[in-house]
């Protein structure tokens, strides 16, 4: 390198520009030669080109871990290009790569091969509610929460449950998260037709469980996790959905053993020390 003096920010951005942007080799404020020593066998240029590629190929990695379902639904040559472009719109701006895939569906959105048709195909939208999804368990994994292991018995009163603290509820117009699971089970699963879906997603021991479940139970659920009592859960639904209250009462037999089950409930912490 030689004596020539740059600033820290006129140095980032230039190397910035040269791995993730594609810029010239050469620009107005700094030659490669400039930053970068060659070697006996190696120039500059060549050098840089060696961690230019290296860099990339660890961005496509890790965006590769994070969209693995969207990877292989798109097929790798197809999701390299979206995933190069939306790096070339996004360069990361984090110290940790694990916020790399954040803008990803909303570019996808926006890039849409449709996006000027009035009739738009189907497969871009799955395309998009797969990658929110998948961008959503990473988030989710990571989630700060205290989590409560006192999982209730089937004989708790249902006063005394609550939403466990790691707990999310998905309503998806494509069958995202049957998509999801068969691919991480090692199955191949065929592109979808548009079905709607409703899925929840827990977290306990550092484990993601998710969970296809039905309408009715999602909203259920979701006027748990909005602060309504199982009680008043309950009676949203008779509500709303014009359920008849005896019936429901028979099937939340079942639902609540399910929902214990899978971990979808714990013990309200006052209540469990008798406060």
């Amino acid at each position: 390198m030689d004596e020539t003096n740059f600033s820290l920010t006129q140095l980032q951005n230039w190397m910035q520009g040269m791995l993730i942007q594609h810029v010239p080799v050469s620009t107005e404020l700094v030659e490669v030669s400039q930053v970068v020593n060659a070697s006996k066998r190696l120039s500059a240029v060549k050098h840089l080109d060696i961690y230019r590629q290296s860099y990339i190929a660890r961005l496509r990695a890790c965006m590769q871990n994070q969209f693995g379902a969207l990877a292989y639904a798109l097929g790798n040559e197809l999701f390299e290009l979206f995933a190069d472009q939306y790096l070339d719109a996004n360069p990361s701006g984090s110290y940790t790569l694990n916020t790399l895939g954040q803008k990803f569906p909303a570019f996808l959105e926006q890039t849409r091969p449709d996006a000027g048709e009035e009739e738009k195909e189907t497969w871009p939208d799955f395309m998009i509610e797969l990658a929110g999804f998948e961008y959503a368990l990473s988030e989710i994994f990571d989630e700060q929460a205290i989590e409560n292991n006192t999982t209730p018995t089937n004989d708790a009163p249902d006063e005394l449950l609550k939403l466990t603290p790691v707990f999310h509820l998905f309503h998806h117009r494509f069958p995202i998260c049957n998509y999801y699971l068969e691919f991480s089970q090692g199955k191949e699963p065929d592109l979808p037709f548009p079905e709607e879906s409703f899925c929840a997603v827990t977290r306990r021991a550092c484990k993601l469980g998710l969970f296809n479940i039905r309408g009715a139970q999602y909203y259920f659920l979701l006027n748990m996790q909005q602060g309504s009592t199982v009680e008043e859960a309950k009676g949203e639904l008779v509500k709303t959905f014009n359920f008849s209250r005896t019936e429901l009462d028979k099937v939340w037999i079942d639902w609540r053993r399910n929902f214990i089950a899978s971990g979808f409930f714990c013990l309200k912490e006052a209540d469990k020390f008798g406060k």
